[in-house]
């Protein structure tokens, strides 16, 4: 059994959670492993997990009908990762989620969820703040989209998920992002540029 105490303390920092119902939730948490590039769920399938990273990173992605990614959501440890339209009403999804590198996750099944919601009230406030969370930087991402050049779109990632631009490829941000690498290359080499001549500036 994976080691569940980030996903422990993760919960603790949002709710108050007791002794009965940290065991009812361990009992109830499957680790699995996944390759580089493996898929943690696939499209056209019903996504019968919610997924904790513990180690590595993934992402969520779309194709379109011409064949291009679209990535939608980016995880490192200690993020939940997966088709949320696709768990929570338990249909086939649209989405693609795939492991970025060597990946471990701690993963709990749709009616074993259903049935901690009703064991332990602490773990449904737990999943509420989250998807409120969720929702709010989703409200923020599409508001950069609309209101902010390609540059400030990435000055605004690189501010909220500096561990993300460290550990994850300049491809998939710039996905994220809504455009292609080579232009993040260039704004990169930009802002590399401008913070050289401050430094000298301020000698």
């Amino acid at each position: 059994m994976m080691d569940p105490q980030a996903l422990i303390d993760s919960i603790r920092k949002n709710t108050r959670l007791t002794d009965a119902g940290e065991a009812l939730i361990i009992s109830k948490l499957i680790p699995r492993q996944f390759r580089k590039k493996e898929f943690i769920n696939s499209e056209d399938e019903i996504n019968r997990y919610t997924n904790f990273i513990v180690n590595g990173s993934a992402r969520t992605y779309y194709i379109d009908h011409n064949g291009q990614e679209h990535t939608i959501q980016l995880a490192v440890a200690g993020w939940w990762i997966g088709d949320y339209a696709s768990f929570i009403l338990q249909q086939p999804g649209k989405l693609i989620t795939e492991a970025l590198e060597p990946a471990s996750t701690i993963s709990i099944s749709y009616d074993d969820l259903q049935w901690l919601y009703e064991k332990v009230p602490e773990l449904e406030r737990f999943f509420r703040l989250l998807t409120q969370n969720a929702y709010a930087s989703f409200q923020q991402r599409v508001l950069h989209g609309m209101s902010l050049d390609a540059e400030n779109r990435y000055l605004a990632f690189r501010e909220s998920y500096p561990a993300m631009d460290q550990l994850i490829s300049q491809k998939h941000i710039a996905s994220y992002l809504g455009m292609s690498p080579e232009f993040l290359s260039k704004i990169k080499k930009r802002l590399l540029l401008k913070e050289k001549q401050l430094r000298r500036m301020s000698r």
